[in-house]
């Protein structure tokens, strides 16, 4: 399914997810978006290495060839979420600079226009060079990763346990929430945003 018009389609293919042993986790992939836009169809993300199987299969349902793909934008780059990337065999990569992405690849600087409807932007916190597309179609979503990793970090106003800089991550965890109205976290289902959401502030310390 192409976009015909400006605005793009948003799908989510797989739901991310995180297993914890107490507060240590020990498995984890993220969820993956895909985006039809008139510019091309872009992947958010990958999954970890470990899922790539289902990530084939899934697209497989959806009616989406592999080498349909034009570009995959990792949020950043640890292997939970970048980890189905050879998948794709003619998609080049977008990710920002700070996550030393490989040749070739698209080095994200700065906010970033790459499709009617669509930005990449910068929401560092996780880590210095974390990621996230703004898309507009039917609403307006953020395909976050990391910088709000769950619907708990939302509900209780967290930054993400994992993290290199606490108030980076609480200003993009503010950027993300005040324009969003559809967050599609970076392991778990997507959640609505309520009004109050993106006028009141109650981060609390995380850890």
């Amino acid at each position: 399914m192409r976009a015909q018009g400006a605005a793009p389609i948003v799908r989510v293919v797989r739901e991310g997810f995180v297993v914890r042993d107490g507060a240590r986790i020990v498995d984890a992939s993220s969820t993956v978006t895909l985006l039809d836009t008139p510019k091309g169809r872009f992947i958010v993300d990958t999954g970890s290495p470990r899922d790539a199987d289902g990530l084939e299969s899934a697209l497989d349902k959806m009616g989406v060839p592999l080498g349909s793909v034009d570009f995959i934008v990792n949020t950043h780059l640890h292997a939970d979420h970048c980890g189905g990337n050879d998948l794709f065999p003619r998609a080049r990569l977008m990710a920002h600079e700070f996550e030393n992405p490989p040749l070739g690849a698209v080095k994200v600087v700065g906010d970033m226009p790459v499709s009617p409807g669509i930005m990449i932007r910068i929401t560092p916190g996780h880590t210095a060079g974390s990621v996230s597309v703004f898309a507009e179609g039917d609403r307006r979503y953020v395909m976050c990763g990391d910088a709000i990793p769950t619907r708990a970090n939302y509900e209780s106003m967290l930054p993400p346990a994992v993290h290199m800089d606490r108030k980076l991550a609480l200003m993009s965890m503010d950027r993300i929430l005040s324009w969003a109205e559809i967050v599609v976290p970076g392991h778990d289902p997507p959640f609505e945003v309520s009004e109050k959401s993106k006028t009141e502030k109650r981060y609390r310390s995380g850890r």
